[in-house]
């Protein structure tokens, strides 16, 4: 990375600020905020919003509210709401679909109302006047992450399974952090996130910078800037936090929203015990893991939160990292799911394993890491195509690089903001110092990045209940840009079922079958060319390949099990037509 002092700044007649001048139409440009608005990075592949509030926390959630206003209107604050009813809805069950408005819309945010801190509380309720919003609807959208951690605990299992299962089988969100020290930056945490609703999410990073009357100023990263939401964020102090989905356990109606605690620890605390202390102050709901770094000493740990405990693991040599998302249960029941999971594990676990201090260019190889392939551009099995924010916390420069664009974030533009303006003034800024940093700088334009883009358009278009025929034509693109894709062949086979053509379907999977080695994935495959099959009407063939999933010792349980039941009945047009199309992971069982 080039680093310089103010050679790289320039202004424009119109407030613009570009990281490098003469080359504003390639780099970040900064347009700073006006009355009530936002500042904004714009970037060619995508903007980072940026709102600095300050005073008292209640007026300046007013504040963040009314500069937020229009776009919530819009729908972005409702999103998750919109999302859950929807796929309550086609679940099939009028009950589901009757308990998630229910439970959903008024049981459970009545719950953690009564749970949260009263000057939390009334930070929401100021939030929700300035936007001009309905405060129950507000509170109920603003505590999602307890509402869905609460529900998949256990306490209304079969809702969840209900509202998961029309649209999506992998979780509603997923999160990895990775913190590693360097001999040039100093420690860096790294943190991605992923929702399922990836069509609301991922239209641009937003970073809320609260500079309150007492305590420390703080940076909140999200997509679509909750004033909660799942925290991550960094202080002036140089402490770092982020927020993920631990073990799921029986939740604790006293415990405490997710929010309060961490809100509390970037205001107040200056070290790792000093975060620690307040966490247990807030015995939460249900199940969290922290990551937490700090910038003047290196430190790192991870903080285990439950209603019954609090476990601390401080990491001072190597680097650790943390993968939230899944609980037990859904990886018991998804072949597909663990197989990820187990995949992604082990890649965090080489990335710190081979990490190396002196490395020169720390800053590019954890973005590197942190989008799923450090050797190599990552193709379709490395991308994660619901991570809809990515963020890296520089504490000791008082930095944070944010990715600006759309899904996958983190392989498209990190943009550096400085938590105070040049002169020290309570402004975060675009740091015109640096300049931003792309992992993979031609993967954009390369045939897997435009590939990459038709996955993610493919999958919002499956998402809003497109034609099965229209999207089989997008996923042709992707698969045309790369040939050698089982993931994208899977899925043109799976939407190509939906679409009753069997014989479109029948090529795809024998092609992905070609480009799969591991054996349960194989089984997995081979199940779907056995339904192909039996849209054809060759039930004869169609049985053969069933007998020989179903007595495959290394196929999944759930697809033996399916693939005796096709063997038993014919797998039919109705089936096809309503068959569940996961696309983060290109499956269907």
């Amino acid at each position: 990375m080039h680093q310089g002092d103010d050679a790289m700044s320039s202004t424009s007649t119109d407030g613009a600020r570009s990281s490098e001048p003469g080359q504003s139409a390639a780099r970040a440009v900064y347009y700073p905020e006006r009355a009530g608005g936002l500042g904004r990075v714009t970037t060619p592949v995508g903007d980072v919003h940026v709102a600095n509030v300050s005073g008292p926390l209640t007026s300046a959630g007013r504040d963040l509210g009314r500069r937020l206003a229009t776009e919530l209107r819009e729908g972005a604050h409702r999103a998750f709401d919109d999302y859950v009813q929807r796929i309550s809805a086609e679940s099939g069950s009028r009950v589901i679909a009757a308990a998630g408005r229910v439970v959903g819309g008024a049981v459970l945010p009545r719950l953690l109302r009564q749970r949260l801190p009263a000057e939390h509380l009334q930070i929401l309720t100021a939030f929700a006047e300035g936007a001009g919003l309905d405060v129950e609807e507000a509170l109920a959208t603003q505590q999602i992450w307890d509402q869905w951690a609460w529900a998949r605990a256990g306490n209304v299992a079969g809702l969840v399974e209900g509202r998961l299962k029309a649209r999506s089988h992998s979780p509603l969100l997923a999160s990895s952090a990775v913190v590693v020290p360097t001999d040039t930056c100093g420690v860096l945490h790294a943190f991605s996130f992923e929702n399922a609703a990836v069509e609301r999410w991922d239209r641009a990073a937003r970073v809320v910078v609260m500079h309150p009357d007492h305590g420390f100023s703080y940076a909140l990263v999200s997509s679509l800037g909750f004033l909660t939401g799942l925290p991550a964020g960094m202080n002036a102090a140089g402490l770092t936090l982020s927020t993920h989905p631990g073990p799921a356990a029986l939740g604790d109606r006293a415990g405490v929203p997710l929010g309060p605690a961490a809100l509390q620890v970037l205001n107040e605390a200056r070290t790792i015990e000093e975060a620690v202390a307040i966490l247990r102050q807030h015995p939460p709901m249900t199940s969290w893991t922290y990551v937490l770094s700090e910038g003047a000493s290196g430190r790192r740990a991870k903080v285990e939160v439950s209603p019954l405990r609090v476990g601390v693991e401080v990491e001072e040599g190597r680097g650790l990292f943390v993968r939230g998302g899944p609980s037990t249960a859904e990886l018991q029941r998804s072949p597909a799911l663990a197989r990820e999971e187990a995949r992604r594990d082990a890649h965090l676990g080489s990335l710190i394993a081979t990490w190396r201090s002196d490395r020169p260019l720390p800053l590019m190889e954890l973005a590197r890491g942190l989008g799923g392939d450090s050797e190599a551009a990552p193709g379709s099995d490395a991308i994660r195509i619901a991570e809809v924010m990515s963020v890296i916390f520089e504490p000791a420069a008082g930095r944070l690089w944010v990715a600006a664009g759309r899904a996958p974030t983190a392989l498209r533009w990190f943009v550096p903001l400085r938590l105070r303006g040049a002169h020290g003034e309570a402004r975060a800024e675009l740091d015109t110092r640096v300049e931003p940093v792309q992992a993979w700088p031609t993967w954009q334009e390369s045939a897997r990045g435009r590939a990459a883009d038709y996955y993610r358009n493919a999958y919002r278009l499956y998402l809003e209940g497109e034609d099965p025929q229209r999207l089989l034509i997008t996923l042709e693109y992707a698969v045309a840009l790369e040939p050698t894709s089982a993931r994208y062949h899977v899925l043109a086979g799976l939407v190509a079922l939906s679409a009753l053509r069997g014989r479109r379907a029948e090529g795809a999977f024998r092609r992905a079958l070609d480009a799969i080695d591991e054996a349960g994935r194989r089984a997995e495959v081979g199940l779907y060319l056995g339904w192909a099959l039996d849209l054809q009407g060759r039930r004869k063939a169609a049985r053969e390949l069933y007998a020989r999933v179903s007595d495959d010792a290394q196929a999944h349980g759930v697809t033996r099990r399916a693939a005796a039941a096709a063997r038993r009945r014919r797998f039919s047009n109705r089936e096809a037509q309503r068959l569940h199309i996961d696309f983060v992971l290109a499956s269907a069982l």
